[in-house]
Parts: C-alpha cells; structure tokens; sequence
C-alpha cells in the first residue's frame, strides 16, 4: 500500500514537471490569465491527467508520454524493486 502511494505522489510531481517543462505540451499548470499575469492553475494539470479514462487516444502509444496512468503504472514498478 505504502509503493502506491508514493508512486503516485512521484508519478504526480514528475509528470507535471514533464508537462509542463515539454516544448511540445507546456503552460498546462502556470499560464497567462486574461490580464496577462502569469496564473498557477492547478486544476488544468488534474484534467490531464484524467483525460485518458475519456479519450482513447490518449492508450495509444504515441500518447503515452502525456499519459498519467502509464507514468504511474511505471513508476509503481520501480517501487517495487526499491527496498524500502
């Protein structure tokens, strides 16, 4: 139960970091607002990540850099290997 949750916790900081930081992707989570300041937006960053159990697209592998559930899924298995 222990792996799971900072799996989780990891996959979390890491895939928002990778989203955001992407050339391809960025200003998911910290973006311009109407006024022109700069705005955290959290719950962008929560939508993507529950895009996949929407969208199909996001299963296939070309897409699974933007995936949550694959980061998760990989880095849990990591978990698993790392004696704690």
């Amino acid at each position: 139960m222990k792996n799971i949750l900072y799996s989780f916790v990891v996959s979390f900081i890491l895939f928002g970091c990778y989203v955001e930081l992407n050339p391809q992707i960025t200003n998911i989570w910290w973006r311009i607002n109407s006024t022109g300041n700069k705005q955290l937006m959290i719950i962008n960053l929560f939508v993507l990540m529950l895009a996949p159990l929407q969208y199909l697209f996001y299963w296939n592998p070309n897409a699974w850099d933007i995936n949550f559930f694959i980061w998760w899924i990989i880095i849990y298995i990591i978990f698993l290997y790392i004696p704690m």
